[in-house]
């Protein structure tokens, strides 16, 4: 499924970053990239929406919305088909099943819970958590969900049952994110702690920590064969590491604040970065170098997507906006505006034609790439 993120902090809910460094200018900053306007608003809920994605067939949206509940929607015209109710807190994330049948869903009210996506009924209620839910994440046969919790602790949960089977708990700081390696033999954790761990799946044991970062670690994910991990950090620093050894392959550098996300594109050969620094970045991931810089918005940057064939990248901001860039120019092909807050995520359609959205106004949308 294609997702976007809102970032999120233990202790809180979707934090929105502050001011700028300068930045200079390396490259076009696109001021006379053509403004965008929505295709589509999906509209419904009373606050804002930290969180939406697009199913994976490409044809429904999912809204995760501080207003206690997440929403499906048809991707084609818009119309709300369920509301998913039942949480006492902020929804913080949302995620359907790789069949389409079932929808997960965390909370700042320390529980995840598994929905049926068709009925919108509550299939089970995930507890144990002491503090909010920040990730929920099917196996890819649906059977299990893993969940990042600002209590330290990671879970694996039985979506049948309800019932938790196994932990991850070495952090001394709450979980920003968990993920699944590729074969799903691995789990994946980041924390406030400054660290990365990687876990057996099947023992729950800690077989890796991935050290070196001097603040704490906002997200981590795998290349797409299993071989490499990269971290995005406070210190303003990304970082490539071995997923065998844990041994720090190479070092990010060149952001002027916190790294809120870092992801590989498809071979694993580089790597796109997004700043509280007000920019993006292009990397090489063998040999470290900064390759790019997107330039243009004015304010932390949340979100950083590649299009399907990787030929461009799209970026959230809290200058409400978001910009589509040509990888190979580092140009702004596009500006997307419209949105009355900051924008906390954008991401592409499977098919790449469209981008999604999501902000502080309580709205997602969707928009064409031209």
């Amino acid at each position: 499924m294609a997702e976007l993120v809102g970032r999120v902090r233990p202790g809180g809910l979707v934090h929105t970053g502050g001011s700028i460094a300068d930045t200079g200018s390396s490259v076009d900053d696109g001021i006379d990239a053509p403004a965008t306007f929505p295709a589509l608003v999906f509209a419904g809920h009373a606050k804002s929406v930290a969180r939406a994605a697009f199913s994976s067939d490409g044809t429904k949206v999912l809204t995760a919305s501080h207003d206690m509940t997440a929403m499906r929607f048809d991707a084609g015209s818009g119309r709300r088909e369920q509301t998913f109710a039942g949480h006492k807190g902020a929804v913080l994330w949302v995620r359907e099943s790789q069949d389409g049948a079932l929808v997960a869903t965390g909370s700042s009210d320390c529980t995840a819970r598994i929905f049926d996506a068709a009925t919108g009924a509550c299939r089970a209620i995930l507890e144990g958590h002491r503090a909010q839910v920040n990730m929920a994440v099917f196996s890819a046969d649906g059977s299990k969900v893993l969940t990042a919790g600002a209590d330290r602790i990671g879970r694996c949960f039985d979506v049948k049952t309800g019932r938790c089977e196994l932990t991850f708990h070495d952090h001394a700081g709450g979980l920003y994110t968990v993920a699944y390696s590729p074969d799903e033999s691995k789990v994946l954790t980041a924390s406030h702690d400054r660290t990365a761990k990687l876990y057996n799946a099947q023992t729950g044991e800690c077989e890796l920590t991935f050290v070196g970062h001097g603040a704490h670690i906002y997200a981590a994910s795998f290349s797409r064969d299993g071989s490499k991990v990269v971290t995005a950090s406070g210190d303003g620093l990304a970082r490539i590491w071995d997923a065998t050894t844990g041994r720090c392959l190479a070092t990010l550098e060149g952001h002027k604040a916190s790294v809120y996300m870092a992801v590989f594109n498809t071979d694993g050969s580089k790597v796109v970065t997004a700043s509280n620094d007000g920019t993006a970045k292009l990397f090489d991931a063998d040999t470290g170098s900064c390759d790019r810089t997107f330039q243009g918005h004015t304010l932390a940057v949340h979100s950083i997507a590649w299009s399907p064939d990787e030929s461009k990248v799209l970026t959230a901001s809290d200058d409400r906006s978001v910009r589509l860039f040509d990888v190979a120019l580092g140009d702004c092909l596009a500006t997307y505006e419209g949105f009355g807050e900051h924008v906390f995520g954008a991401v592409f359609s499977p098919d790449g034609s469209h981008i999604l959205t999501a902000s502080e106004d309580g709205m997602a949308k969707l928009f064409a790439v031209p």
